[in-house]
């Protein structure tokens, strides 16, 4: 089963990518289920993160900087009740869709025990799937691992995008 997991240093492009295949996916009528995580920033300063089902477009907290809870990665705080809401609702659209998507799989997401049962879910289906990886999390086997660079971001994601629609 086709498996597509992008990696690179912080800042490459990742997620702009991953944002990217998406919507293109979409253009070609794949339903895609799933979530991403992206940043939050208030007066240029990133703030926390949130967690977005690609399905709805409904959206929760993920992590937040100043919060109160007990799973702290790094300056943030992980908002598990929020986060958890989203995973559920994901899980509820997995089986109407074409096409997985995760953005990211990473600490922050494997904290949170709801998340982390929903990505093993996703890992474990039968369904095609995109997936993100922190930098330091070892890709599954069984995938085409792809890492994007600043000198190849602009190239390769029409290259992962291709390696998709040729292997679904």
């Amino acid at each position: 089963m086709l498996k597509v997991f992008i990696t690179g240093e912080p800042g490459v492009g990742k997620t702009t990518i991953f944002s990217f295949l998406i919507n293109e996916l979409k253009g070609k009528n794949f339903r895609i289920a799933g979530f991403y995580c992206p940043e939050v920033r208030e007066r240029g300063k990133r703030i926390g993160f949130e967690i977005v089902d690609i399905t709805t477009g409904e959206k929760d907290w993920l992590a937040k900087e100043n919060a109160e809870g007990s799973i702290k990665i790094g300056k943030y705080t992980v908002m598990e009740e929020n986060a958890t809401r989203i995973a559920n609702i994901v899980a509820k659209n997995m089986d109407s869709a074409d096409i997985l998507a995760i953005d990211e799989i990473g600490p922050m997401e494997l904290s949170i025990n709801s998340i982390k049962e929903l990505i093993n879910k996703m890992l474990n289906s039968d369904k095609p799937l995109i997936a993100v990886l922190h930098r330091k999390q070892k890709a599954p086997s069984g995938g085409k691992v792809y890492v994007v660079t600043l000198s190849n971001r602009n190239s390769i994601k029409y290259e992962i995008l291709n390696y998709i629609l040729n292997n679904i």
